[in-house]
């Protein structure tokens, strides 16, 4: 048995290395391989790695809500992604910080707010005091792009 299963291992690889007799890496641009020529071409195109960090942090910077938009993409599973709601879950459109930030505040602490508390409790128990504060600004404004 375990020399049949030999013969069929043996028969596989060297089906694969006819089939694929080719897979030699023949030249082409590789982003590991960059130096001389190509590494003056690419800082003149796109700058040095500390000017393109700059650049990304002050974007970033410009952005006062950086900070959470990732965090509202879990709102916005739940609460729609203008804020309108969805099914059980209530609209966020129009409601001030100050609102945004006490219900989070009490469901940081698990009190029962509504039919979903359970479900906003996990969610609100991984933020902390700054992120309930810039949430609650940023739907304050409108949920800004």
């Amino acid at each position: 048995m375990k020399g049949y299963i030999f013969t069929i291992c043996l028969m596989m690889v060297a089906t694969i290395a006819m089939a694929y007799n080719n897979l030699e890496y023949k030249g082409g641009k590789r982003n590991t391989a960059c130096y001389g020529e190509c590494y003056e071409e690419y800082v003149k195109t796109y700058g040095t790695v500390v000017e393109i960090e700059q650049r990304k942090q002050a974007l970033a910077n410009a952005d006062e809500f950086s900070s959470i938009r990732s965090l509202w993409a879990g709102c916005a599973a739940c609460h729609g992604a203008d804020g309108a709601g969805m099914g059980p879950f209530p609209s966020l459109q129009g409601r001030d910080k100050s609102y945004i930030v006490s219900k989070l505040v009490q469901y940081k602490n698990r009190e029962q707010v509504g039919a979903m508390s359970s479900t906003m409790w996990a969610q609100a128990g991984m933020l902390s005091a700054q992120d309930m504060e810039t949430i609650g600004a940023f739907i304050e404004a409108g949920l800004p792009q």
